[in-house]
């Protein structure tokens, strides 16, 4: 009860905003961010931009973007503002006194000091034209004025201020404290004219910033500090933390942003889950989004966070002039969670690709999605890079050109970085081999883990990780294990002894060509193989060669050997995985020692003769000789 409570009050504080008025400490605001606009406008206007440099550009570009934020910093503020200044007290004092000196003066005859009096006069005049001026925005937005009538009231004082100031006259050289004063003041006179054109000229080109055409439109944090600082409790408050360009207004509303920041983010994380879990996970009709909602979800919690945040100190701040180089800040934040956003959603959208694509039995190259993913990665950064230094006022144009100039110097520079990347892509492109192929390069042997832009790393089997260069890798000789549908080969010499009956031996052939053929994980060359569609690079390629496919089936009586009587075994496995291949071979080899066995045949083992040769030779039969 009490949050909604809380939450209620500050709903009213800000719709109430808009009937509200805070004379002097919203126009105290006001005047702040405009002196500091002057200061950069003087900065501007001191600039030397003589020379043919690209850095003198690039400098008045950035000052005039900053001058033009505090420039619509002043809008937002005008326009959320219920200000009401009393134009004819600002300077009466001031004027009253020095209207006095320039009469004395000219009556003495002293012209220097009514001239040095005269600047300072035409100085508190202009500011006041420039608070008549912030009254009449605030009244066009307060009555909803329409914008063709603040355009001819701007153009009005445009060409009111640019008269003045050309009709302005220089003083006359001389010498003295009287003189040094007389310059003084007319470099301010100066500064009023030129920060006052500068302004007008904002509005007429930014006049819907400050033109509310409906009531909502005056509803805005301002109002709502204005409103605060209202109250006679705070007054002393506000007084007394004054030179630290703070009010208890900003800091209330800056709180209150704060605490529903906080209570926010665990809301909009648990209706986003929610709205996952209810409307997708469970919606059999669309396929895989879910991956794409919860790959997004956490990046935009975190700007939404983030904007709070960034919401509540740009509002506790916003009387100082840190709240240019805080909005710098946040910019570098927004860019870099744009950047985890975009990253999340290029990645998981891959992810949702391969995914139904394997559901549909289709193949896509990883290695050229995620080549892809990579250089879509890499686009992001660079288009981000660029707006950054933009924002930063650096002339991305020139320094694209001067990289044009020096391309070929760079590219002579990172010859062998190309030269992988090339060598990656020939790798990709012509399949040579894929990510988790067996493969043997020169003498490094194992598995592929990655293919990379610039080198291809390998696991071998005694788990080392072994990176080399795709140049490297796509000129040589490459050994892939995996290239291969059907057939992983069997080859072996079965030796049975010479005491053999050759009947026998015929017998055990036949009965091996025979259980080789019945056997069903051996590859028979009578079976037909399912064939795929040829593309024209492949289809005068033999479909077996294109796709890897070995059934051949050879068993012969092969040679007579030292000590055995060989029988040739040459089949293939269906299967090309390396412990299915194993299995397959363990049963071959029991079932031919079963054959044998049946023939009456035993396996042939290594003997050898001696001959003993004393002083009366021995006869000696042959069946003697023999021994095993």
């Amino acid at each position: 009860m009490n949050l909604m409570r809380y939450l209620g009050l500050f709903a009213l504080v800000i719709f109430s905003a808009s009937a509200q008025a805070e004379t002097n400490d919203s126009y105290t605001a006001i005047a702040d961010v405009f002196a500091h606009a002057a200061e950069v406008n003087q900065e501007i206007s001191t600039l030397g931009l003589e020379g043919d440099g690209v850095g003198e550009e690039v400098e008045l570009k950035a000052l005039i973007n900053k001058r033009n934020k505090y420039f619509q910093a002043l809008l937002l503020m005008i326009r959320g503002s219920s200000i009401s200044v009393d134009i004819k007290g600002l300077h009466k004092k001031e004027l009253r006194f020095l209207n006095s000196k320039i009469g004395i003066n000219r009556s003495r005859g002293n012209s220097s000091a009514v001239k040095r009096d005269q600047y300072l006069v035409g100085q508190y005049l202009a500011e006041k034209e420039i608070a008549n001026f912030i009254q009449y925005l605030a009244n066009a937005g307060r009555y909803y004025v329409k914008e063709d009538a603040v355009l001819v009231e701007s153009n009005k004082r445009l060409k009111k201020l640019v008269q003045k100031n050309g009709e302005l006259e220089k003083p006359s050289d001389s010498e003295g404290a009287i003189y040094d004063a007389t310059v003084k003041n007319y470099q301010k006179l100066l500064q009023t004219y030129g920060i006052s054109i500068s302004f007008t000229e904002f509005v007429l080109d930014n006049s819907g910033d400050i033109v509310v055409t409906s009531f909502l439109q005056r509803i805005s944090i301002i109002s709502a500090i204005s409103y605060i600082n209202n109250f006679d409790v705070f007054t002393s408050v506000n007084h007394a933390i004054s030179p630290l360009k703070l009010d208890i207004g900003g800091v209330l509303v800056a709180i209150c942003i704060f605490f529903l920041t906080l209570v926010a983010f665990p809301l909009i994380s648990r209706v986003t889950h929610y709205l996952v879990e209810r409307f997708i996970l469970n919606d059999d009709k669309v396929e895989h989004v879910e991956v794409v909602l919860l790959a997004i979800r956490i990046p935009i919690l975190y700007w939404v966070t983030f904007f709070g945040l960034d919401l509540a100190i740009a509002t506790l701040m916003y009387k100082t002039a840190y709240k240019v180089t805080i909005e710098q800040f946040s910019y570098f934040i927004y860019s870099g969670l744009y950047i985890y956003l975009l990253f999340n959603l290029i990645e998981s959208v891959a992810t949702v690709r391969l995914e139904a694509a394997t559901k549909r039995h289709k193949e896509y190259s990883k290695e050229l999605l995620m080549l892809m993913v990579k250089v879509l990665k890499t686009i992001v950064i660079l288009i981000a890079l660029t707006f950054v230094l933009s924002h930063m006022g650096i002339n991305v144009t020139a320094i694209v050109s001067t990289l044009g100039i020096g391309g070929f110097a760079f590219a002579m520079a990172a010859k062998d970085s190309l030269s992988n990347f090339f060598g990656g892509l020939n790798i990709m492109i012509d399949g040579i081999f894929k990510m988790g192929d067996w493969i043997k390069v020169e003498n490094s042997e194992g598995t592929v883990v990655e293919i990379g832009l610039r080198s291809t790393t390998i696991r071998t089997f005694d788990n080392a990780l072994i990176t080399m260069p795709n140049s490297l890798v796509s000129t040589a000789s490459v050994l892939n294990w995996n290239r291969r549908a059907v057939g992983r080969r069997i080859k072996m010499h079965v030796g049975v002894t010479y005491e053999s009956n050759m009947q026998d031996i015929k017998n055990a052939v036949s009965d091996i060509k025979i259980m080789l053929e019945e056997h069903p994980d051996i590859a028979n060359p009578k079976e037909k193989q399912k064939k795929v569609a040829l593309t024209k690079k492949t289809k005068y390629l033999s479909h077996n060669d294109q796709q890897g496919i070995k059934s051949t089936q050879l068993v012969f009586l092969d040679r007579y050997g030292d000590f055995s009587i060989d029988i040739l075994i040459y089949c293939f496995s269906k299967t090309v995985d390396w412990a299915g291949w194993l299995a397959v071979k363990e049963d071959v080899l029991f079932k031919i020692a079963g054959i044998l066995e049946s023939n009456n045949l035993s396996f042939a083992y290594p003997t050898h003769v001696q001959i003993n040769r004393g002083d009366e030779p021995a006869q000696a039969t042959s069946n003697q000789l023999l021994e095993g």
